[in-house]
């Protein structure tokens, strides 16, 4: 029996031995380099403990709650005003303009995700276009996610597969 995979360079199927998962091998049609997965175990299932949504709802809303906190502290840092001084402002137009910079590198971060994902990599390349344009305040939004406990959940894309997705995000950031 073999492991059978696609390479994620060229999307060709290819067929390694059993002997070979866990390694690193090279695509036989254009060379690059891809990690063989282990061969599928038809060992015991482990049933997983069911999922809360309240629990999954509470924890993104932690979540958006700490992103949006460290933007707004790095806004204040940026701008050269003091803490003091943005608290005690009436005028809700900064913190408003945080929350809505806060959401668009959150769905620009989640459209690269799902594009990852679906193997969609002229999305995923304009994603990260409009993640550069937002500078710093987008690697330190990914540097948040990966710090964080609880990574976003996205369909189709495993927990690991996301964290990899944003390691890359990262890097392509510079």
């Amino acid at each position: 029996m073999s492991i059978e995979l696609h390479c994620p360079q060229c999307h060709k199927l290819i067929r390694a031995p059993d002997n070979a998962g866990g390694k690193r091998g090279k695509c036989p049609y254009c060379k690059n380099s891809v990690y063989i997965p282990m061969p599928a175990d038809n060992g015991e299932e482990i049933h997983l403990a069911p999922i809360v949504d309240e629990d999954e709802q509470r924890a993104e809303e932690l979540r958006r709650e700490s992103i949006e906190y460290a933007a707004a502290v790095d806004h204040v840092t940026d701008s050269g005003t003091s803490a003091e001084d943005t608290a005690s402002s009436t005028d809700g137009a900064v913190q408003s303009g945080v929350s809505d910079d806060v959401a668009e590198l959150g769905a620009d971060v989640d459209a690269f995700v799902i594009a990852m994902g679906e193997s969609k990599l002229g999305e995923a390349n304009a994603a990260v276009a409009r993640l550069k344009r937002a500078g710093t305040r987008a690697s330190d939004y990914v540097q948040d996610l990966l710090l964080d406990d609880m990574l976003p959940t996205y369909e189709n894309v495993p927990p690991p597969v996301v964290q990899g997705f944003l390691k890359t995000l990262l890097n392509r950031l510079g």
